[in-house]
């Protein structure tokens, strides 16, 4: 086919015909592109299952050190000593729930870290020789100390609390 442009001939050349346009893809252009997808996605799937693992974890520690602020506000609010124990052989943790009943007794809320994520552990809390987080009334910690969480791919969240109430965590991601 040819075409004149300003008096000139030019050959053209169609890239797509109007039927070829019209068939869509190929049976193999669909496979390939269906493998490729299928490699990537092999790639991220494990990934991804790493990434959730620790996300576990660090939910899990925020979700511990939510209770401990908690505790903390409460025992200031209500003018009452309140406090966490930690039992790393059961793989859990009590708390006492606020606000009080009533009567002024208070009601105890068991939790477990691994309600986050399979294979999250208590593996280490020290509040001087106990394992109980006691707030007394003015928000202060009766003994600072820690408390270590461990997953299944061996990364670990550290909770620190000193004698202020301050609270945070160190991750050592694996």
């Amino acid at each position: 086919m040819n075409t004149h442009i300003e008096g000139r001939t030019v050959k053209r050349i169609p890239l797509l015909s109007i039927e070829a346009a019209a068939r869509g893809f190929t049976v193999m252009e669909l496979m390939v592109t269906v493998a490729i997808i299928a490699i990537v996605a092999g790639f991220g799937i494990p990934a991804f299952n790493r990434m959730a693992v620790n996300g576990n974890l660090r939910t899990a520690a925020r979700d511990i050190m939510g209770d401990i602020a908690n505790l903390k506000e409460g025992a200031m609010a209500y003018n009452q000593q309140l406090s966490i124990g930690f039992d790393t052989g059961a793989n859990s943790y009590t708390l006492q729930r606020l606000p009080p009943n009533p009567d002024g007794t208070l009601t105890n809320i068991n939790k477990s870290p691994a309600s986050f994520g399979q294979g999250i552990q208590l593996t280490g809390v020290a509040f001087g020789a106990g394992t109980t987080v006691t707030f007394l009334t003015r928000g202060t910690l009766q003994q600072g100390g820690n408390i270590v969480l461990t997953n299944s791919r061996g990364s670990t969240a550290t909770i620190t609390c000193n004698l202020s109430g301050r609270t945070y965590v160190q991750f050592t991601m694996q």
